[in-house]
């Protein structure tokens, strides 16, 4: 489990637990730092080569250097193409790998977080830090190191070549250097703060395309097409806003350094032509000289417009470093659990969803034997759902304890909980796989065709199963698109059954069933729940009036227990709910 840092980190220390996912890559960064000192040396050779080029073969007409000059100048090519082909693949090997290393570890992570974190934070931002920005982290790691790397060498050798040339000259030119990286000082921090804004923009962007295509159908029959765009446009067009700021910062930097530079090219060459300048400069050294001050130009210009990427990659890096500083759900239990009797116990439970929040539970407390039926009623927001929520440990208590055999339930570990326990809900969730792989997700051993389709019968899902185009094989879409409501929810049960779990949470588990469905439906159930622990929210009444005992609840707080038989004859809560649904189901059937 991590904890985010006190304080916010500095760039600096971003970058370095940024590098350190470069580091086991040593090796091949060995190879590739060599291949951009090969990659200067050749470009730094190639200038130097001017001198002896004018002044041997023009000049003093050397039958040696007019000889020897086609073949150098081929070797130094061919040492460039291979030294740039070395660096560049082996930094870009090296990119991809931190990028896959970071991505993978923050999708770990995010598959440890706990319900509570998806409940605040939107999908669509992970979303966007998962791909966008771990993309963005690239121009840090490889991009920018490879510039200063070999540009910085290239500079390195071009100051030598000019010291070498004369002294005189490169001690004028050099002044100018400070200047610059006063200036580079200067606009680090606002690269860094336009470039975490456009980062934000992004997953607004993101976030705001996310829900338009989610709800399209609610969109489509509400006429909310103008509201949609006008929101997608707003966003949109801050994102622009945004990237043309960091464009004209970076255009007007870069073009302010090229301006103080051109200072110093103009100053050589007043100093050089002077009289007594004249005596001891040469056509070549002149012509070399001047060839490495403009080559110069080029590295300067890269090296001034890295810090625009360092500070966007840092951004980046400081999103998904805060992101894997969340902490992940609490899994301190050691207590073995091999498969479960299903005895469970809440004890003086209280729960909040937030400290400064209201309770959602209040002193809830009551014992589940083994094997029994316990539904749970009441109307709208009376906290069954989160009641149950609380078993599987999607959340924990905010006082009290959640028992299972005995034992708190913090004390086993995560998973060994979760595979005591199967859940069917009303909000049916399917992945974009098959109809066999999404009845057998999760299962730790594979099982074998006839077992899932025996599922499939007792879920009363084969007659449709059995229809689809490749049967068991079937791609079912995103969140099972291409089947109806009644379908998908069978679907849930079936992979339930599979599970074959010593506890069952049914979740209002028959609401998208047809009458039909509802009652083939309700025998399955029935040969499921037996010797199983089960817990049943249903809105329907008339399906939970076999359950061994029936909890009505209201306002997070439980008003009575007992049978259907006794709490009718109580007259209490139950009553009046299970009254106005005979009432309704009256209605329905005199105007039907």
């Amino acid at each position: 489990m991590t904890s985010k840092k006190a304080g916010s980190p500095t760039g600096a220390d971003t970058y370095k637990r940024l590098l350190g996912y470069a580091a086991p890559h040593w090796r091949v960064f060995i190879v590739a730092a060599l291949g951009m000192a090969l990659f200067a040396l050749a470009d730094v050779s190639f200038i130097y080569l001017v001198k002896p080029l004018l002044d041997g073969s023009f000049v003093e007409k050397d039958p040696f250097i007019i000889r020897i000059m086609p073949p150098a100048i081929l070797g130094l090519f061919l040492l460039r193409g291979v030294s740039s082909f070395i660096s560049t693949y082996g930094m870009s090997w090296i990119g991809r790998r931190v990028i896959r290393d970071l991505r993978q570890e923050l999708f770990d992570h995010l598959l440890s977080l706990p319900v509570s974190f998806y409940d605040r934070v939107p999908s669509s931002a992970l979303i966007t830090r998962l791909s966008y920005h771990v993309e963005q982290v690239a121009e840090s790691t490889t991009t920018v190191v490879t510039t200063v790397l070999k540009e910085g060498l290239t500079v390195i050798g071009l100051i030598g070549l000019m010291f070498h040339l004369d002294w005189r000259l490169t001690l004028f030119t050099i002044i100018v250097g400070p200047i610059i990286a006063v200036l580079i000082r200067f606009v680090s921090a606002r690269f860094r703060k336009i470039g975490r804004r456009i980062q934000d923009s992004v997953g607004g962007i993101t976030h705001a395309a996310d829900e338009a295509m989610q709800n399209h159908r609610v969109v489509k029959i509400y006429g909310g097409e103008g509201y949609e765009r006008a929101k997608f446009e707003k966003v949109n067009d801050h994102n622009r806003w945004l990237v043309l700021k960091m464009t004209a910062t970076q255009a007007s930097s870069t073009a302010l350094v090229q301006f103080i530079a051109a200072w110093a090219v103009a100053g050589v060459v007043f100093f050089s032509t002077r009289p007594d300048m004249l005596a001891d400069i040469t056509p070549g050294t002149f012509v070399s000289y001047m060839g490495a001050m403009l080559a110069l130009l080029g590295p300067i210009k890269q090296l001034t417009t890295i810090n625009e990427r360092l500070q966007k990659g840092i951004a980046a890096a400081d999103n998904i470093f805060t992101l894997m500083d969340e902490r992940t759900e609490p899994d301190q239990g050691t207590r073995p659990l091999s498969r479960a009797r299903g005895d469970i116990e809440y004890r003086d439970v209280d729960f909040r969803y937030r400290a400064d929040a209201p309770l959602v539970l209040r002193d809830i407390g009551f014992t589940i034997e083994a094997g029994t039926t316990v539904a749970f009623v009441g109307r709208s927001g009376s906290g069954k759902s989160t009641l149950l929520g609380l078993l599987p440990r999607f959340y924990d208590p905010s006082a009290g304890t959640v028992l299972v055999d005995g034992v708190d339930a913090r004390d086993y570990p995560l998973g060994a909980l979760r595979r005591q326990i199967a859940v069917v809900d009303q909000q049916v969730r399917l992945f974009n796989a098959s109809v066999a792989e999404n009845i057998a997700y999760g299962l730790e051993s594979k099982p074998d065709r006839a077992a899932i389709e025996q599922a499939a019968r007792h879920a009363y899902a084969w007659e449709f199963i059995r229809n689809l185009p490749r049967g068991l094989d079937t791609a079912v879409g995103q969140n099972g698109v291409t089947l109806s409501g009644g379908q998908r929810q069978r679907l849930a049960i079936a992979r339930a059954l599979l599970k074959d779990a010593p506890i069952l949470i049914l979740d209002e588990a028959t609401s998208a069933l047809d009458t039909e469905s509802e009652r083939y439906i309700q025998q399955a159930l029935e040969h499921l729940v037996k010797g199983r622990t089960t817990l049943v929210i249903a809105h329907r009444l008339s399906t939970i009036q076999n359950a061994d005992r029936i909890v009505a609840m209201q306002d997070g707080a439980i008003i009575e227990t007992g049978t259907h038989e006794q709490l009718l004859d109580a007259g209490g809560l139950y009553a009046s709910l299970y009254r106005m649904q005979f009432e309704d189901a009256a209605a329905d059937a005199k105007v039907a």
